[in-house]
């Protein structure tokens, strides 16, 4: 039945493209499919806007995640990458909130954040550590989520579901749906989900996503690990992975789609009946759809106006024209499709796109194939008037299904008489007549008994083998045909036997490594068996038997398979810890060897200090062990070994030294000349004749330096007065004023961020500018500043970079170290200690002090006291 709906997935631009006046946007396109049947036209019309900004902004997302007992194993693993991969896509300018969702809503980050933050990160942590729970209410976490835009207050806003669908806590049905939908639409909130997990309900988030204008991402079949296929479990796990990464980057490009919300919709009357009720939203990246029914045979070209609004709140209108296609039987489904629609105003309608037309196409298909098979059992059961009704109903909605038409042919041809609904002809007794009455008008089809479409699927039952030839060629009146039926219910019981035989035996082939599947598929072919009609009842005993103990063993080996998981991922978690352990040790003992080559090292190198000091660090990742504590023991002996050593060798060298000293201070020389001092005017007369040149500075001074040296000294010509004025404008105000230069030293400033530009305040006078400037600098900005003379300028700079620019002077000490004092004249000593100096002591005619010693009296002296006795003594 795919074949007869692929032209939705082909569409094409056959809509006629208009461009309205006004504020409407250009490039509207739509498409409008009929088919008339009955003197009534059903339709789908398509209507996609061409908006000129095609994403928003900025967008905050809710991402509600299915946490319910459901969510376990693989399909939790493949939900969480997922999330993962929305994440990583979302745009600097996004935020998301996780929030955890089963019977509750639970928020695992506080508020909304950027991919980027940590609280993401801890959000995806804590939702790892969430126990698979429960069942889900959808509606609750929906609510949870406005809630949650209402009061961040959002902009733009999108909600992400991932999980099932099935919200078992709150069954959302028409009634239920209808205030919710209307919720979302109020806020202004699409909703777009990710259908994963072993059952899931695509319609349901389908009929979201359409209400909301969300989008419906329905995950890829789950790989499993297969050995007999070649499928690793990593293999698996990897495709798994690969599956989820393009549904949550899929799902990270929905949520910043933009989105416009209709408020006012002009539909012409020509389409009479317009579902849903109201006009969905309008999506960037997917059309919507509208159905509806019409008396009307639409041929003309039709027009329909929109006036909607975006995330920035400013209105816009939208205008389409369509040109009806010709009605046509791949068109067959709308009837049913509209009946569907009209029951509850289009709130159910799953049609999210052209490609959810398409889908619901496709099941329409799939439910006429599973009717028409009902119908060939229903005549291979003897109720021939039920399968009438069956392939009536089926070619109603689709009149160009072949095989109903075909059973509808052998039905209609045959001249036997209808049996009742659920008439099981046991076949004849043995010996019995069997007579077969002449044939009778058809009985009526009452209107009751018909069968209505609606949207959900059928879920099917167990296939049936093909019919055997013959099986719906014409019967005639000659009493065969109740034999035939029991050869046909023998071959079903054949064929039933043969796959509940297969269903055992791949169960059994399963069941070691996937006993949950092969549990699933045993109860399933259980309830087939119990369900299947006109089948031996000792027969049917026996496959529930065989069934029932495959079924068993199956649980059997689901428990032995759940301890040997355990046991292997108790063994892999303590090889791991082993592992870990190895690991840290090893590297501990590479530490340690690292540290003691170190230690050898400085040993070598008699650094004995840091050599101990390395062996503590061994000490602390060694506490007990003996090579750290004998290392620390080793360096402290060698390094008190050396210092006694080089005492005892500084100890030898001092007293063969001063033994030295001695012998040379018992070699006698005469005071012949004798040492003769002035008195103390003569030295007074010399201090004053040095005053002068009393301090020597050893930097050179020129006049420049002078100069400013001198206008340091002097008062200030005039008060300085400045207020909030930049440095660098008070300085050359000083500089023109004083005739002296002034820089800034530009280097070290920066290095302490201090700029020349630093506003300055100061009112002073009645003093020298050198105090004017230590007040004004030291307050100049958070870093102190100062000034030195250097280089014939005055140097403004930090007082770091002045301590290392220091002055040497050089000043005389020789009256430090000989007093002036009033000498007597008198010689000799009076017989007292030995008679003295010898004579009086006499003062050369030049008035200069003059003290000789003769070479006779050094050539025994010591290098350096030669040295220190001057260039006579040295001759």
């Amino acid at each position: 039945m795919l074949t007869r709906y692929s032209f939705w997935t082909g569409l094409v631009g056959l809509a006629t493209l208009v461009a309205m006046a006004g504020s409407a946007v250009a490039a509207d396109s739509a498409r409008l499919a009929t088919y008339r049947q009955d003197g009534e036209t059903s339709y789908a019309l398509s209507l996609t806007a061409d908006m000129p900004n095609k994403e928003v902004d900025a967008v905050d997302v809710v991402v509600l995640f299915d946490t319910s007992a459901s969510q376990q194993g693989a399909y939790r693993e493949t939900a969480i990458e997922s999330l993962k991969a929305l994440i990583a896509g979302l745009r600097p300018s996004d935020r998301v909130q996780v929030v955890a969702v089963d019977l509750n809503a639970r928020p695992l980050n506080k508020d909304f954040a950027a991919a980027a933050d940590p609280a993401v990160a801890e959000a995806l942590t804590a939702l790892g550590q969430q126990a698979p729970l429960g069942t889900t209410d959808l509606g609750a976490a929906l609510d949870a989520a406005v809630k949650q835009f209402e009061m961040a207050e959002s902009g733009s806003r999108a909600i992400v579901y991932i999980g099932d669908g099935i919200s078992m806590a709150n069954l959302l049905d028409a009634p239920t749906l209808a205030p919710l939908v209307a919720k979302m639409q109020a806020a202004r909130v699409p909703v777009s989900s990710y259908a994963v997990g072993p059952e899931t309900d695509p319609q349901l988030l389908a009929v979201l996503a359409n209400q909301t204008g969300g989008n419906v991402y329905i995950g890829e079949p789950m790989v499993w690990q297969d050995e007999a296929a070649g499928v690793t479990d990593a293999r698996a796990r990897e495709e798994n992975t690969r599956n989820a990464d393009v549904a949550g980057k899929a799902l990270a490009g929905w949520s910043r789609a933009a989105v416009m919300w209709p408020s006012k919709a002009q539909v012409p009357d020509v389409l009479g009946q317009v579902y849903p009720t109201s006009i969905p939203p309008l999506r960037a990246d997917r059309d919507t759809i509208l159905v509806g029914r019409t008396p009307a045979d639409l041929t003309a070209s039709v027009e329909l106006t929109v006036q909607a609004a975006g995330a920035d709140g400013m209105p816009v209108d939208l205008a389409w024209a369509a040109t009806p296609e010709a009605s046509g039987p791949d068109h067959a489904f709308l009837v049913s499709l509209v009946d569907g629609a009209s029951r509850d105003g289009g709130i159910t309608l799953p049609t999210v796109g052209v490609a959810g037309l398409a889908e619901v196409a496709r099941m329409k298909g799939a439910q006429a194939d599973q009717l028409t098979m009902l119908a060939q059992r229903a005549i291979a059961s003897g109720d021939r008037a039920g399968a009438l009704r069956i392939v009536q109903t089926v070619l109603q909605s689709d009149p160009g299904n072949v095989q109903a038409r075909t059973v509808q042919n052998a039905l209609e041809g045959a001249p036997a008489d209808l049996p009742p609904a659920g008439f099981e002809p046991d076949g004849p007794v043995p010996g019995e007549t069997v007579v077969v009455q002449p044939p009778a008008d058809p009985a009526p089809i009452p209107a009751d008994g018909a069968i209505i479409l609606n949207n959900d699927p059928v879920v099917s039952a167990a296939p049936l083998p093909p019919a055997e030839p013959g099986l719906l060629e014409r019967r005639g009146a000659d009493g065969t045909f109740l034999d035939e039926v029991e050869q046909e219910r023998i071959v079903y019981q054949r064929v039933l036997e043969t796959e509940v035989q297969n269903t055992v035996r791949d169960a059994r082939e399963r069941m070691a490594n996937e006993p949950q599947i092969a549990i699933q598929d045993l109860k399933l072919a259980l309830e087939n068996v119990s369900r299947a009609a006109n089948l031996d009842p000792t027969t049917r005993a026996e496959l529930e038997d065989k069934l029932q103990i495959a079924l068993r063993e199956a649980i059997r080996q689901a428990s032995l398979k759940d301890e040997l998981d355990a046991l292997r991922n108790e063994e892999l978690a303590a090889a791991a810890e082993a592992k870990q352990l190895n690991a840290q040790l090893q590297q501990r003992i590479d530490r340690i060897s690292q540290l003691m080559n170190r230690f050898n090292a400085l040993m070598d190198e008699r650094r004995y200090v840091e050599a101990e000091e390395v062996a503590a660090v061994v000490e602390e990742l060694d506490p007990n062990g003996v090579t750290p504590r004998v290392a620390a023991l080793w360096a402290r002996h060698k390094r008190h070994d050396y210092l006694q050593q080089v005492a005892r060798s500084a100890r030898h060298n001092a007293a063969w030294d001063t033994m030295y000293q001695i012998e040379l201070s018992h070699i006698p020389f005469p005071d012949n000349p004798p040492i003769v001092y002035p008195d103390a005017s003569v030295w007074e007369e010399l201090t004053k004749r040095r005053k002068g040149v009393y301090e020597v500075d050893l930097a050179s001074e020129g006049e420049a330096e002078r100069r400013i040296y001198s206008a340091l000294r002097q008062p200030l010509r005039e008060p300085m007065d400045f207020v909030e004025q930049p440095l660098r404008d008070v300085v050359t105000i000083l500089s023109e004023t004083y005739d002296i230069p002034i820089q800034f030293d530009t280097a070290a400033l920066d290095a302490v961020a201090a700029s020349p530009d630093v506003e300055v305040s100061i009112q002073i006078s009645n003093v020298s500018l050198k105090s004017a400037l230590e007040l004004m600098l030291k307050n100049a900005g958070a870093e102190a500043l100062t000034y030195i003379v250097d280089n014939e300028v005055l140097l403004i700079t930090t007082l770091e970079e002045a301590e290392t620019r220091l002055q040497v002077k050089v000043y005389p000490v020789a009256d430090l170290v000989m007093p002036i004092e009033n000498i007597g004249m008198m010689g000799g000593g009076g017989g007292m200690m030995g008679g003295g100096g010898g004579g009086m002591r006499s003062v050369p005619p030049t008035g200069l002090p003059h003290a000789t010693l003769r070479p006779g009296q050094t050539r025994h002296l010591p290098t350096r006291l030669v040295s220190l006795a001057g260039p006579d003594a040295q001759a």
